[in-house]
């Protein structure tokens, strides 16, 4: 048996942080200050960008169940392994072959978030659930807060890139090949499944915990942890996952869709590339403080305690980026729009497996993120429609912002669900 002293989760754990730098910080956040560039360069109007995204957000959540059937099938490994290569073949397109609208659409819209659901948060938050239970609020955290550091670092590398090749927006597509290919090569050599392959236990335990059918567990602040396994029907019976989904909306839309326009917005204010650039890297640093604090507190607040104040901080970012103007109009809203996803994200991606379990978790956080991504999906294209034919963003901004709102207080008042009668093992 492999010595408690050397539990693998936290190998593991810097393992699924890098492969969400490399396969979906670099071409998600990277995307857009790539995409600004690409857009000029190939005349592309703000709805070809805005249908893009629109599309690459479908792709990071539509196929959520059936990347989930292939990690029961075929494991978490082979599941990272396939998205990361995914990556790199469309980071190839990118750099090679895209001229027309369509093909731009195909490669990165298709392919890249093909890659971004399938080497992503679902695969490595399953594994973590597997991996951590008493630590899972903090091992989740930390995991999430890869995607913001990798945010922070994108747009800025990117744009050195880029401008060290005069503008030529294909050099950012070469680097972004280069991360897939290390992160396939990450996901083969270090990857393993679950504790007992290595004769472990979830939190590196030196014995199994098995609480009592029925049980649940607080931990030293009320904090709701489920020791049942819901059924994935039991689960779309339950009112709270109702509200749970109604709660993603107005973050899932708007995330999405200042990834979209929110770096030619700025440019369209009077902000140079490299100020919009920078910009974006700080609402990624802000992303990232809000993550930790999640790990600080993540396993002794109520997490949906968390989601309400970040909603409402997202709301009110969105609100102030519309007439950010001066050096702290381009700070400002930006501490907002990253401190409330920060905080808000991990809770989405605890909630569910607090609440139902760990076996359910894989295909129900795909459901999840299949409603959250088609919000995306429709803010990102309905915000370039909307400039396209009035000149303004200020009507999809301001909706996204009530719909913020609207989610802290279904938040606020969303419970632990309670099942009505007992049941097996949940099977997937």
């Amino acid at each position: 048996m492999t010595q408690q002293g050397k539990f693998y989760g936290w190998k593991l754990l810097a393992v699924f942080w890098l492969i969400l730098v490399m396969n979906l910080a670099f071409p998600l956040y990277g995307g857009s200050v790539i995409n600004a560039y690409m857009a000029a360069d190939l005349h592309f109007d703000r709805s070809t960008l805005g249908f893009g995204f629109g599309v690459f957000q479908l792709m990071i959540g539509l196929p959520g169940p059936l990347v989930a059937l292939c990690m029961n099938k075929k494991g978490v490994r082979f599941t990272l392994r396939a998205g990361a290569l995914l990556g790199l073949a469309g980071a190839l397109l990118m750099a090679l072959f895209v001229r027309t609208s369509t093909q731009f659409e195909v490669a990165f819209g298709l392919i890249i978030g093909a890659s971004a659901i399938t080497a992503g948060p679902l695969p490595t938050q399953s594994g973590i659930a597997r991996w951590f239970d008493k630590r899972r609020a903090l091992a989740i955290s930390l995991l999430l807060s890869g995607p913001a550091v990798g945010g922070f670092l994108a747009p800025p590398v990117l744009e050195r890139v880029i401008a060290h090749y005069h503008g030529n927006w294909r050099a950012g597509w070469w680097l972004i090949g280069g991360l897939s290919t290390v992160a396939a090569l990450l996901s083969t050599l270090f990857v393993r499944e679950r504790p007992s392959d290595l004769g472990q236990f979830p939190d590196g335990e030196s014995g199994p915990v098995n609480p009592s059918p029925g049980a649940h567990s607080q931990g030293k602040r009320r904090v709701y942890r489920t020791s049942e396994e819901w059924t994935v029907a039991e689960v779309l019976r339950s009112p709270s996952w109702w509200m749970l989904l109604l709660a993603t909306l107005g973050l899932s839309a708007g995330y999405t869709t200042f990834l979209a326009h929110g770096v030619v917005h700025l440019r369209d204010l009077g902000y140079t590339p490299g100020q919009a650039a920078f910009s974006y890297s700080i609402v990624l640093l802000a992303l990232l403080a809000g993550n930790l604090v999640v790990a600080a507190v993540g396993d002794y607040i109520e997490p949906r305690f968390l989601w309400t104040v970040a909603s409402g901080a997202y709301a009110v970012g969105m609100l102030l980026v519309l007439h950010a103007t001066g050096t702290a109009g381009l700070y400002v809203y930006a501490v907002f729009l990253g401190i409330g996803f920060g905080i808000a994200f991990p809770t989405m991606m605890m909630l569910p497996g607090n609440y139902f379990g760990t076996k359910a978790y894989p295909l129900v956080v795909g459901l999840m993120m299949v409603v959250a991504t088609l919000a995306g999906a429709v803010g990102a294209f309905e915000a370039g429609y909307a400039y396209d034919h009035s000149g303004s963003y200020t009507r999809v901004f301001s909706g996204v912002a009530i719909l913020c709102f609207l989610g802290a207080v279904v938040a606020l008042f969303m419970t632990p669900p309670t099942r009505k009668t007992a049941a097996p093992e949940a099977r997937l």
